[in-house]
């Protein structure tokens, strides 16, 4: 019954994730794009490094901001959680940039990379959050 209660709430919080998206358009960083075989790609620095036609889309942390992180994951440090203090949202943001060059986060728009990243945390959540 935990385990329901506890997955349940999980996805109700990703869903609120791809709902609930306030981010502001305005990437932080310069964005590099350049035109290679008649195809644009892009790069974004530390966050979507090498030259890639999905980092010319909006990356992770466009739409993923640190309070949502914290909401969804608030109990990852408790004493039962299965990985205490092992990650945070730099963390997260920094392991994704090596994916993201790939389409992890950044293929199809904004909604599809949403739902990905929220498939995804919903996947760890249930393995690090809850007992």
């Amino acid at each position: 019954m935990e385990a329901k209660w506890c997955f349940l709430v999980t996805m109700a919080l990703l869903v609120m994730l791809v709902v609930v998206v306030n981010g502001d358009e305005s990437s932080q960083v310069k964005t590099v794009v350049k035109i290679v075989k008649g195809k644009k790609v892009c790069d974004k620095g530390w966050e979507c490094k090498g030259l890639s036609a999905y980092c010319c889309n909006q990356t992770i942390s466009d739409f993923f901001q640190t309070y949502q992180f914290e909401n969804l994951f608030s109990k990852r440090n408790t004493p039962v959680a299965h990985a205490s203090g092992f990650w945070d949202y730099h963390s997260f943001i920094t392991a994704a940039a090596e994916y993201q060059p790939h389409g992890f986060g950044t293929s199809g728009g904004k909604l599809t990379g949403q739902k990905e990243v929220a498939a995804f945390l919903g996947h760890v959540g249930s393995k690090t959050s809850c007992e």
